[in-house]
């Protein structure tokens, strides 16, 4: 038996430990690159689309050098890219397969790039780069100033609101944040009113209600959650008495009689019954339906100038003759076009990504994760209204699915090797 004597000392215990780092995969000059694809997507203007065309160039270079990370990601992704398939079948039944040849392409190009960028960069990352290309963006439209109103450079007055409201929320989440920058929390700071001044000269109250209301959820996140996410327990306990909450309130207001507090809210956000007139349009989406209710009318089987429907609502709506609209509705775009078959694909994208992205938020609710839910809850609520997300490379479709995918980035990490760990007694 052995026993220790004195002035002996006892032999060190040499321990064997995994040693690891945060995986970073995109350096600065490939950050710098996407932060040029962002914006010009962030401005969805003709004068870019060369600009535009080079990035997708690049992406696609970026996929193939880097395929051991990218394509194990796409296939994990795979209910983001049904539709998109289904999409491509189209053309079979389409009447305008010329006009939907190069949607397809799009369309399919679309959870491709936004994977590549999922693969290539931390959630961090990819909220900081768009708030860099919103920025340059918001200092693009400052000479269109005058006709804010009208859209600015923008098609549409709420499609300039809207991106001036991503603006606000990402800059107020870097702002709450302190793991980042300070430099880029100062800039943020200055962008925020400027941002909201652009939203309030475009006259959109819908984005001014979610521009408000996710800087609210996000200081509230900041102030209260991280507190009491330290008590077991409470989280679950909060969530379960708002929904609660939620429930009681939605069961008091229906029961009312004579109840006007839904046209007084659409009142107070600038709208009406109709919607600004959706509603004549999602009548005419119900009778389209009826008419292909399983497969749809095929990619750009609706919106063309040699179909009459269309250029009626176009007449009603005083807009010149072959003007491409929407049915202002995710939901109603995809069963027009894709029918139930493509409805059920594009809820069950919906679904994936809304509940991995509710997933990484329980996981570890910071600022960063707060943020993508956030903005995913922002997309939601406008497909009752717009059709944001059945778009092709912008940055609501972006939202709406990275929350997905930066759930399967979270915790990973680069294996160094193994390191010897000496423990010497005292």
């Amino acid at each position: 038996m052995l026993q220790s004597h004195p002035g002996h000392f006892s032999p060190a215990r040499v321990t064997p430990v995994n040693v690891y780092e945060e995986a970073r995969k995109a350096p600065l000059w490939e950050q710098a690159f996407y932060t040029i694809w962002l914006f010009s997507i962030f401005l969805p203007i003709d004068a870019f689309q060369p600009i535009r065309y080079l990035c997708i160039v690049g992406l696609l270079s970026m996929l193939v050098l880097h395929a051991k990370d990218v394509l194990p990601l796409m296939r994990k992704a795979w209910p983001i890219f049904m539709l998109p398939i289904f999409v491509a079948f189209s053309l079979g039944w389409t009447l305008y397969p010329g006009a939907g040849t190069k949607t397809v392409l799009l369309v399919l190009l679309t959870p491709t790039l936004l994977v590549v960028l999922a693969s290539r960069l931390r959630a961090a990352e990819f909220l900081r780069l768009i708030m860099i290309a919103g920025w340059f963006g918001t200092l693009y439209c400052i000479p269109f100033y005058a006709t804010f109103a009208a859209g600015g450079p923008y098609a549409q007055k709420n499609i300039f609101a809207f991106h001036m409201m991503i603006v606000i929320v990402l800059s107020m989440g870097a702002v709450l944040n302190e793991e980042e920058h300070i430099l880029l929390r100062l800039i943020a700071i200055a962008f925020i009113p400027v941002a909201f001044l652009f939203q309030l000269l475009a006259d959109s109250a819908t984005s001014l209600v979610f521009a408000v209301a996710g800087c609210a959820v996000l200081l509230a996140i900041k102030l209260v959650w991280g507190g009491v996410s330290r008590v077991r327990h409470m989280r679950t306990t909060m969530i379960a008495l708002f929904i609660g909450a939620v429930l009681t309130l939605t069961l008091a207001v229906l029961s009312m009689p004579e109840n006007s507090m839904f046209d007084d809210f659409l009142a107070l956000v600038g709208k009406d019954s109709t919607f600004t007139g959706r509603t004549a349009i999602w009548n005419a989406a119900e009778i389209v339906s009826k008419q292909h209710p399983w497969i749809g009318v095929g990619v750009e089987g609706f919106w063309n100038p040699l179909t009459g429907l269309a250029q009626t609502l176009n007449e009603n709506d005083s807009k010149p003759f072959g003007t491409k609209l929407s049915f202002h509705s995710a939901f109603w775009e995809v069963r027009v076009h894709f029918g139930y078959i493509g409805l059920a694909l594009f809820l069950n994208a919906m679904a994936w990504s809304g509940l991995r992205t509710v997933g990484l938020w329980l996981k570890e609710g910071n600022l960063v994760n707060s943020t993508l839910l956030v903005m995913y809850i922002v997309i939601f609520t406008s497909c009752f209204t717009e059709s944001y997300a059945t778009g092709t490379t912008n940055m609501m479709v972006y939202f709406f699915y990275f929350g997905g995918l930066a759930a399967f980035q979270h915790g990973e990490r680069k294996f160094l090797g193994v390191a010897r760990l000496v423990e010497r007694p005292a």
